[in-house]
C-alpha cells in the first residue's frame, strides 16, 4: 500500500502543488487510479520472470505451470483488495460518500481486471522462458503506459481530438470505471467498457494459446 500511497503524495505535490494542475479534489483523482494501476503493473512485473526464475522447481515437480503466474496475481489482487480501506477514507476525507453501487461495481471490476491480467501475463511470462530479455522490455512499455493512461489526469482532461485514440487502451476505460465508481458511485455500462472487454477477450485467448504450446518445452528450456 505504502508504494501508490508515496507516488500519489509526489505526484500530487508535483502536479498540484508546483505545476498547478486544475481538477478538483485531485488527490482522490490520483489514488482512486493509482491502486488499481498498482495492481496491474506490479502484478505484471512479477510474472514475467516467475516461470524463468523457478526451472527448480518445474523441473521436479510436475503440477500446472499456470498456477505460477496465477499466484502472483491472486496476490496483488488481495493487496488491492487489502487498501480499499484506504481508498474509502481518501473518499470519505475528500467528502464523498461510498454506496451500494460499490458491492457490486468492485467484484465486477476486480473481475475483468483479474480475467485481463491472466491473459497478459500467461502470454509474458511463457515468451520469457525463450526471449529472456523480455521482462526488462514490459518494463519499460509499463512506464510509457502509465502516461498513456489516465492516471495523473482524468479522461475528461483530455481534448477531444486525442481521446478516442487514448481509449484504444485498453487500461484507459478500466482505470476510468475505477475512478468512476469511487468518486461519483456509478457503475460502469458496457459502452464505456468495450475497449477492455475486447482486449481482455484476446488477450485471454492468445495468452492461454501461446502459454499451452509453449509450456511443453518449459523444462528443456530451463
Amino acid at each position: 500500500m505504502l508504494k501508490p500511497l508515496l507516488l500519489g503524495l509526489v505526484l500530487y505535490f508535483a502536479l498540484k502543488q508546483v505545476v498547478r494542475i486544475r481538477v478538483e479534489d485531485y488527490q482522490l483523482v490520483l489514488i482512486s487510479a493509482l491502486f488499481p494501476w498498482a495492481w496491474f503493473q506490479t502484478s505484471v512485473l512479477l510474472a514475467a520472470p516467475v516461470i524463468s526464475s523457478n526451472g527448480n522447481l518445474i523441473k521436479k515437480v510436475h503440477f500446472p505451470r499456470y498456477v505460477l503466474p496465477f499466484a502472483v496475481v491472486t496476490n496483488n489482487m488481495v493487496h488491492f483488495l487489502l487498501a480499499l480501506p484506504v481508498i474509502t477514507v481518501f473518499v470519505l476525507v475528500s467528502g464523498y460518500r461510498p454506496s451500494a453501487a460499490w458491492l457490486v461495481g468492485i467484484p465486477m471490476l476486480a473481475l475483468i481486471e483479474l480475467v485481463l491480467l491472466m491473459g497478459v501475463v500467461l502470454l509474458i511470462s511463457s515468451l520469457n522462458v525463450y526471449l529472456r530479455d523480455l521482462e526488462h522490455l514490459v518494463e519499460v512499455f509499463l512506464n510509457l503506459m502509465f502516461y498513456v493512461t489516465p492516471i495523473i489526469y482524468p479522461l475528461d482532461q483530455v481534448p477531444q481530438r486525442y481521446k478516442n485514440l487514448l481509449l484504444l487502451n485498453p487500461l484507459a476505460s478500466l482505470i476510468e470505471a475505477w475512478r468512476e465508481l469511487f468518486m461519483s458511485n456509478k457503475l460502469p455500462g458496457l459502452e464505456a467498457l468495450w475497449p477492455c472487454l475486447v482486449f481482455t477477450a484476446i488477450a485471454v485467448a492468445i495468452g492461454s494459446t501461446v502459454f499451452g504450446r509453449l509450456e511443453r518445452g518449459f523444462a528443456d528450456a530451463l
